[in-house]
């Protein structure tokens, strides 16, 4: 499969990329949280129904259709189903007993004021596999009626029969009468036998049916069924839960995972992964995982550039919260630690945050009033962790109106080289790519030498993860890598707590064995 290619000629790592098994039930479990509620409304909505449903039992009469052949023995023949294919005569015999005829035979048995079309609504007429026995099966609200209803439709059908039989017989009987006023003395013999011969198989009419099994009360309710219910409702949960697991984090364009962010960045190497800690962030000097965090990210900077070409280094990130002040913060916080000289400066005039956390008071004139006159950026100039650090900060100085114009008419190519020449590095912290102009002036600056990306997971979204990468591959400006700030500490251990680690009291000890 040829991968897909962006506008800038770069494949598009991912964009064919099969969905695994396993990332799907990463989603869910993810989104597990959706799926347990999506489950447990099914369950009660299921519950719920079992609960307004009434109970409906049911019971079955079973009806034998058997031609006892007396017509044959009298005449030869059947009088009434001559030539008449088996399985049509069975199909004829199911349709009669669900009939409206039958349904009124059942009403005068039952002794009931319920209509014809209300009693056949409530039975259901099975036949039976290579046999001659039908089910009828009357499903009412108690099980006694539901077993008067069956029996009732079983004999009401044996009545009509019965009853449609001897009629037939009893038209053929009037028609020899009539035929016995004009015949002869040798025909009247004949058809006073014939008429006697009706009259006993008039007699013998069976309805050619019998009952062979009646209907009994069963106590047991045939619906709900409480447990099939609930059953049936978790599946149908889970099914509904993860499906539309599936369907949120589809249309949720949010970075969910490190590995998400890292394939949107493909194109840059990942030097540093931050745990989130709000606590840790807030501090000075972060400690624990934290702390050691942002030393792997020192270091990994100094393995990227052995040679200390990287004088101005510019953080940033695709769009705001995904934590690119507290990354440079740190970082030049860690690079001060090892002895280098820092200047940590605040590009990021719209809303500077960077030097605050260290104590900077942001009323402070900054980097905004070094641009717009002709001082020189070291007297405004702050040492905030005291005498003897070796990390100074710029202040982003007064808002100004446009601090883009700002930056592109002013003098910042001036102040940047100022800055590279009174220190080891220069740490900018820079606006985000996309929201606004800023960082794109700053990237066209020849003093800068490097950028760091900042992604943020559960923050940072595809399509502005997407348009930072292509604002980073046309600026031309040498990516060290990318900083995916939000992950879970996974490696969360004692072994990364600052200083020896205590030993365990007696009663801890037995603790921990419990």
């Amino acid at each position: 499969m040829t991968p897909r290619v962006d506008d800038l000629g770069f494949e598009d790592e991912g964009a064919d990329r099969a969905t695994s098994p396993f990332e799907l039930f990463r989603v869910i479990w993810r989104r597990k949280v959706l799926v347990v509620l999506v489950v447990i409304l099914c369950v009660l909505v299921s519950v719920l129904l079992v609960l307004r449903t009434p109970k409906e039992y049911s019971s079955t009469a079973s009806l034998l259709f058997r031609d006892p052949g007396f017509a044959r023995t009298l005449y030869g023949n059947d009088l009434f189903d001559a030539g008449q294919d088996p399985k049509r005569a069975t199909q004829t015999n199911l349709d009669v007993v669900a009939s409206t005829n039958v349904a009124n035979e059942a009403k005068k048995i039952l002794h009931t004021d319920e209509s014809a079309a209300s009693l056949l609504g409530s039975i259901t007429v099975t036949p039976g596999s290579d046999s001659d026995v039908a089910s009828v099966e009357a499903t009412r609200a108690s099980p006694v009626d539901a077993a008067a209803v069956a029996n009732a439709f079983a004999k009401g059908y044996i009545a009509y029969r019965q009853a449609t039989d001897r009629a037939a017989v009893q038209n053929a009987q009037d028609l020899i009468n009539q035929s016995l006023t004009t015949a002869g003395e040798d025909e009247r013999s004949g058809l006073l036998t014939s008429l006697r011969q009706l009259e006993v198989l008039k007699t013998l009419q069976t309805g050619n049916a019998e009952v062979v099994a009646s209907a009994q009360p069963d106590p047991n309710p045939t619906s709900p069924k409480p447990k099939r219910d609930a059953i049936l409702g978790l599946i149908l949960g889970l099914l509904a839960g993860c499906g539309l697991a599936l369907l949120v984090d589809y249309l949720d364009r949010r970075l969910q995972t490190e590995e998400d962010v890292e394939r949107a960045y493909s194109d840059f190497p990942v030097v540093a992964t931050v745990p989130e800690d709000r606590v840790g962030s807030l501090q000075i000097e972060p400690t624990g995982r934290t702390g050691e965090s942002y030393r792997m990210l020192r270091e990994g900077l100094r393995f990227l550039d052995p040679g200390r070409e990287v004088r101005c280094l510019v953080v940033t990130s695709a769009d705001e919260s995904e934590g690119k002040s507290t990354v440079a913060r740190h970082l030049a916080v860690t690079l001060a630690a090892v002895g280098q000289d820092v200047i940590l400066l605040e590009a990021d005039m719209r809303r500077p945050t960077a030097g605050s956390r260290l104590g900077v008071d942001p009323e402070l004139p900054g980097f905004s009033d070094v641009l717009a006159s002709d001082e020189s950026p070291m007297r405004y100039l702050v040492t905030p962790m005291g005498r003897g650090s070796t990390l100074d900060v710029l202040p982003g100085g007064t808002v100004p109106p446009n601090p883009a114009d700002l930056l592109r008419t002013g003098r910042a190519g001036d102040v940047l080289a100022e800055l590279r020449d009174a220190a080891d590095i220069v740490i900018v912290d820079a606006p985000p790519l996309i929201p606004v102009a800023d960082t794109r002036v700053l990237l066209q600056l020849p003093q800068v030498d490097a950028v760091v990306l900042v992604g943020r997971v559960g923050t940072t979204r595809r399509d502005r993860a997407r348009e930072a990468r292509r604002v980073l591959l046309q600026s031309g400006r040498r990516v060290l890598g990318l900083v995916v700030t939000g992950t879970t500490d996974s490696l969360n251990s004692s072994y990364y707590s600052d200083g020896p680690a205590k030993p365990k009291s007696r009663r801890e000890r037995l603790l921990s064995r419990l």
